[in-house]
Parts: structure tokens; C-alpha cells; sequence
């Protein structure tokens, strides 16, 4: 029996081996068609110059004459109706904002100090008046619950607005 499988076997391997015909006759057939045309190159034109023909204005490559500089500056300057006030920079104007917070209050009544804390572990004693912060932060008032300041942000047209900015009470871990 088992040498029946085996002499059946190896008809069926020799029977499906020789149906390769079909697949020759097709790669014949492929060969033997014309080959498709290439694409001709795209015509490439010459560079041709052109002449300057702006010879009545001003030559792009040279400095414009100090006198409309000045002049041009002197148009786009803009009208700022906030000025910086001046003052001694304080300890507190070298931090951002976000590195500070208000842990706590002193005093009572219109004698109220914050307890500003800084991220180097220091604790400062802060009134109505002074200054804090990147944006030079005035203090305007002092709650139990938050600090107010007024700050002088840049607009991005050379001028300063001013907004209002709690720092809130936190508690410490």
C-alpha cells in the first residue's frame, strides 16, 4: 500500500510540473512584443535677461541717503499713551510670577503685609507699593486670600499695556 502512495505521488508531482507550457508560452509571448516608446526630454529655453527698468527709483543693492531713514523712522514711531514708571529694581523684580507664591499674611486692617515665598526657599515680607515680578508688577492691594498687582506687559509695537494679576494664597506641602 504504501508503495501505491508513493508511485501516485510521484505521478502527480511529474503531472504538475509539466504544466509549465502555459507559463512559457506567455513569457514568449511578452518578449515578443515591441518595446513602449520613451518620452522625448522637455524642450529647455535659454535664460534670458532682463534689464532694470526702475532706473528713476532708488538702486535695491545700495543704502537708502540717511535722510529718509530718518525720516521713515521718525513716521512709524508709534504714540504710546502708558510710560514705564521709574524705580529702584526690588529683590522680588528677578523672579517670574510663576515662581513666587503668597503663603500667608501679616498685620491687620490697612497695614497688611503678604508673605511672598521665592523658588530659592526665601520668604519675604511685601506692602502696597512695591514691586514684583518680570513685568514690573506694582502692588496695588493686599487681601488674606490674594495679592493684586498692576503690571506693564509689551504690546509688540514698541508700546506698554497695563493688566491686573492676582497672585493667590497657597498652602505650603
Amino acid at each position: 500500500m504504501r508503495q501505491l502512495i508513493m508511485s501516485l505521488a510521484a505521478v502527480l508531482l511529474v503531472t504538475a510540473c509539466s504544466g509549465g507550457d502555459d507559463l512559457q508560452a506567455y513569457v514568449a509571448q511578452v518578449k515578443a512584443r515591441p518595446p513602449a516608446p520613451i518620452e522625448p526630454l522637455p524642450v529647455i529655453r535659454p535664460f534670458e535677461p532682463m534689464k532694470y527698468v526702475a532706473s528713476s527709483e532708488r538702486n535695491p543693492f545700495s543704502q537708502p541717503h540717511p535722510e529718509l531713514l530718518q525720516r521713515d523712522a521718525v513716521a512709524k514711531k508709534p504714540t504710546c499713551e502708558v510710560t514705564l514708571p521709574v524705580h529702584e529694581k526690588e529683590y522680588l523684580e528677578q523672579f517670574s510670577l510663576d515662581n513666587l507664591s503668597m503663603r500667608g499674611t501679616m498685620g491687620s486692617g490697612k497695614s497688611l503685609w503678604a508673605l511672598i515665598h521665592t523658588q530659592v526657599g526665601e520668604v519675604h515680607r511685601v506692602s502696597v507699593g512695591q514691586y514684583m515680578g518680570l513685568n514690573q508688577g506694582r502692588i496695588e492691594s493686599i487681601t488674606p486670600d490674594e495679592v493684586e498687582l498692576l503690571e506693564y506687559v509689551p504690546d509688540g509695537k514698541g508700546c506698554w499695556v497695563t493688566r491686573k494679576t492676582q497672585l493667590k494664597l497657597t498652602v505650603a506641602n
